[in-house]
């Protein structure tokens, strides 16, 4: 974009060091799309119409023009993750109030605000599920099978309870709750035979992730998938800029350094990093993360400003990304883009659940293609050819 490009796209072969899962591996392929002189809405709006278009063309299937948005507070508020699956209609809620109708002490924590991303959201680490009508199917073997999976994300445990035939409170944590069923179902929207399921942490993200994980097996567990909605895309946007890294003690980027600050937020910087939201979005189809994206910076003021609060010295920074900070001073357009994931987008019209299913030859755990045994062992004479020495160590 520096150099003069309005747009370009290209096949983007991709390398990364991540680690394996079903939808990932180090080697992958993207459509790698970039815009000058252009915002956000066009790249969204680009993005829509290419997505329809393909799924129209190869599957025959009609996708909404524009595509749902979401706040990233939002995502992680009602859905726990900011890759949401939106097939299925279970939102958390909030249940901060309950922490004041009895001596329950793990909810006190949760409906305290303790943390500092809490207080910058205004939201309680003190989440509530209500799942409709299965109270009588859940059995507590069931239920304790939830709870590992939200112990697995880091939280203490799952609270519980049932609305029984008269609309009482049975089971789990009934007991402290007694004789406030009416004020509890009628704030959660919870009816008999429903199963109220809770996490409480004093960190807000940890509780929603905790929770939204157990949405998520839930949806699984009980099918509850629109059936008529079997690609629902989303858009998740105004991600917070800046995360505060409590292991050294400083600022960093959620995204990354290039990215573009909402204007808003330019004159808070610095005084207020943990409330400034990013100019980028990511796309989202049925749980997974499709593609990601961003305006940059093209204005090298504003971008030393950012090196400076994350604790990049001008050196450091010159010595890093000098290439780039120099041709900004050049003149460099406004420019943003987007870059979707080819092999997870064709793993999902494909309903697989590996892009494995989709790739060549696909890599394993250790990153070796087990079809050609690649990448194999070099000969004494390349290395010696390239004045590399290796050296094995015996492991304790």
């Amino acid at each position: 974009m520096v150099s003069g490009f309005d747009k370009y796209f290209q096949i983007a072969r991709c390398y990364r060091d991540e680690d394996a899962r079903g939808d990932r591996q180090p080697e992958f392929t993207q459509i790698d799309m970039e815009l000058s002189f252009t915002n956000r809405e066009e790249v969204l709006e680009t993005t829509e119409g290419m997505m329809g278009y393909v799924f129209k063309k190869t599957l025959n299937y009609d996708l909404p023009v524009h595509f749902d948005r979401i706040s990233w507070d939002d995502a992680f508020d009602l859905y726990g993750s900011d890759k949401p699956d939106l097939r299925f209609d279970l939102k958390m809620q909030d249940a901060a109030f309950m922490a004041d109708l009895s001596d329950f002490n793990a909810f006190k924590a949760g409906a305290a605000n303790a943390d500092k991303s809490v207080e910058r959201h205004k939201r309680s680490g003190l989440k509530a599920l209500v799942v409709k009508n299965v109270a009588d199917k859940y059995s507590r073997k069931m239920i304790e099978s939830l709870e590992s999976v939200a112990k697995i994300n880091h939280a203490k445990g799952l609270a519980w309870m049932k609305v029984d035939a008269n609309g009482a409170f049975e089971g789990g944590i009934s007991k402290f709750f007694a004789g406030k069923e009416s004020e509890i179902c009628s704030k959660l929207g919870a009816e008999k035979n429903d199963l109220l399921l809770f996490v409480s942490d004093e960190k807000w993200q940890t509780a929603c992730v905790a929770l939204g994980a157990v949405r998520k097996q839930l949806g699984k567990d009980l099918n509850l998938y629109d059936p008529k909605d079997v690609f629902h895309f989303a858009w998740i946007i105004d991600f917070p800029y800046f995360a505060w890294n409590e292991d050294e003690n400083h600022w960093e980027t959620e995204h990354h350094m290039f990215t573009l600050p909402q204007k808003k937020y330019w004159d808070t910087l610095e005084s207020d990093p943990g409330s400034v939201k990013g100019d980028l979005y990511d796309l989202v189809l049925n749980g997974y993360e499709l593609a990601s994206g961003s305006m940059r910076i093209n204005d090298p003021a504003l971008q030393q400003r950012i090196f400076k609060i994350v604790g990049y010295s001008q050196e450091r920074a010159e010595k890093a990304f000098g290439f780039l900070v120099q041709a900004f001073k050049f003149g460099a357009p406004p420019h943003g883009g987007i870059a979707p994931g080819l092999d997870r987008l064709i793993m999902l019209m494909c309903h697989e659940d590996s892009i494995h299913e989709v790739i060549a030859f696909p890599k394993n755990n250790l990153a070796a293609s087990p079809m050609d045994e690649c990448p194999s062992p070099v000969d004494e004479q390349q290395l010696k050819d390239l004045h590399i020495v290796c050296t094995e160590v015996e492991k304790d």
